[in-house]
């Protein structure tokens, strides 16, 4: 069996989201689940378009995420040529002179306005697809000695079917009737995307296409290519879109949710989740779980398990997804990335005790989403907190009592563990004989002037006791 090649050519137009990573991510999961080759090649032929730092975003943002490519411009292997279009800007020449010499294509010498009164005169004909009218391939003996710039044009085969078994959508039909004579080389001599990526998938012995949607249209005109040059196309699989909550296309516009992979990791998402998550839009294991490491993903890979509809980008999911990650670190290894996030122009950990903080960032561990959530609970515990009104306390008859005994046993506390701090809250309870809402809600807000929190015997530790009576006589004294 050929070995299996399949390849992520991004073009460095803008940095790694959440689509272009969908199509990295599932290319390599299908190379490695059948021991084959992962390549990534740039298309950089868009000179106007190209992004300063944009390659170093898909390859740095990549290796972050865990996919790693066995080949690319870093890491070339000579005999499959160049790793960007940039640098095969001659040989894409080479090729379309041939296909000229072999009546396979013709040059163009119509200009813009030329060509737009011939599509503006078959839409007055009621032609309501205008296509290139062939004026220089018919005039082509006339046009020998033109000194104009030109255009290379494909020439397509007249009224010819072609068919693609689709990994994913099955067998779909095109007839070349639909297509008129495309470029494949422009005025400036630079190859146009669907002559150029046919020729780097044939010198790269590229089994396997798989691919957005958006790409099916280009099939066609590729499948023509392939034709023309005597090669056999590669096996292609175009997969659903991503949609957001709106069953829009997601795109950076879509609402407030992030697109860029940049900005989950700047949110304090793990690549473990990221990856995870990312691999299961439109695509489905066997198994009913959606926990899944990078190992048994390229273990469970199924490349008949792709979806047939749109794949929606639920963020809560992604969240949860992350928050099971979290958990599944270990302590240190938690501390270590949480405190990565902290705002430290807002809380200066870096003056506090390390055991002390460590404590209560373990404290969130079950509880947060992502990493820069850590800030939402720090209020509690750095500086002095403004006194809020509850409304619940306002049913809770006995509620001054209940934190009135709290606060005289908890003077008399010599040892202040989280321990002694727990038994002291049941002694309250059995000498006031009452137990549940009644004896926690009052505890809490008084101690932590904060309604819901962990476990409250560790967060009255870590608070400290001095403070943690500042703020009960806080708020008896404004009751």
């Amino acid at each position: 069996m050929k070995k299996v090649r399949l390849r992520y050519a991004p073009s460095p137009t803008g940095f790694l989201h959440i689509g272009n990573t969908r199509t990295a991510l599932m290319n390599y999961l299908f190379a490695k689940h059948y021991e084959g080759d992962f390549i990534v090649r740039i298309e950089d032929t868009d000179f106007e378009r190209n992004v300063d730092g944009a390659i170093e975003s898909q390859f740095e943002n990549m290796d972050w995420l865990g996919i790693f490519p066995d080949e690319s411009f870093l890491k070339p292997i000579e005999k499959y040529g160049e790793y960007m279009q940039s640098k095969k800007l001659d040989k894409y020449l080479n090729i379309a002179d041939l296909l000229i010499e072999k009546d396979l294509a013709y040059k163009c010498y119509c200009t813009k306005e030329e060509l737009e009164e011939s599509r503006q005169k078959q839409l007055d004909n009621n032609i309501q697809a205008p296509r290139y009218d062939r004026h220089c391939w018919i005039n082509r003996e006339k046009l020998k000695d033109c000194k104009k710039e030109y255009n290379i044009r494909f020439k397509v085969p007249d009224n010819k079917e072609y068919i693609v078994n689709d990994l994913i959508r099955g067998e779909i039909k095109f007839n070349s009737k639909e297509i008129g004579d495309f470029v494949i080389v422009k005025s400036n001599k630079i190859a146009t995307y669907n002559f150029a990526v046919v020729i780097d998938d044939i010198d790269m012995q590229i089994t396997h296409v798989l691919r957005g949607e958006e790409h099916i249209s280009n099939t066609p005109k590729q499948l023509m290519i392939y034709e023309a040059l005597n090669e056999k196309e590669p096996v292609f699989g175009h997969m659903t879109l991503i949609v957001d909550e709106t069953k829009k296309k997601l795109s950076k516009r879509s609402g407030n949710e992030l697109f860029f992979i940049t900005e989950y990791r700047k949110k304090g998402y793990l690549p473990e989740a990221l990856f995870n998550f990312i691999s299961l839009l439109g695509w489905s294991p066997k198994e009913e779980k959606e926990i899944f490491s990078k190992e048994d993903l390229v273990k469970i890979f199924d490349d008949k398990r792709f979806s047939k509809s749109p794949s929606t980008f639920d963020i809560g999911k992604l969240k949860w997804i992350n928050s099971q990650w979290m958990k599944k670190m270990d302590d240190q290894k938690y501390v270590n990335f949480v405190k990565k996030f902290i705002d430290v122009k807002k809380y200066d950990y870096l003056t506090k005790d390390s055991e002390w903080l460590n404590e209560i960032l373990l404290l969130y561990k079950k509880e947060l989403d992502y990493g820069i959530q850590i800030n939402d609970h720090l209020d509690l515990f750095f500086g002095d907190n403004q006194l809020k009104q509850f409304d619940v306390l306002k049913n809770i008859d006995n509620w001054k009592e209940v934190v009135n005994e709290f606060k005289n046993m908890l003077v008399a506390i010599e040892d202040f563990t989280s321990e002694n701090i727990k038994t002291t809250i049941t002694e309250v309870g059995k000498k006031l004989s009452i137990k549940g809402m009644s004896l926690f809600m009052p505890i809490r807000i008084a101690s932590t002037n904060y309604e819901h929190g962990p476990e409250l015997a560790k967060v009255i530790n870590l608070i400290g006791k001095e403070k943690t009576i500042k703020n009960i006589e806080s708020l008896l004294g404004n009751n």
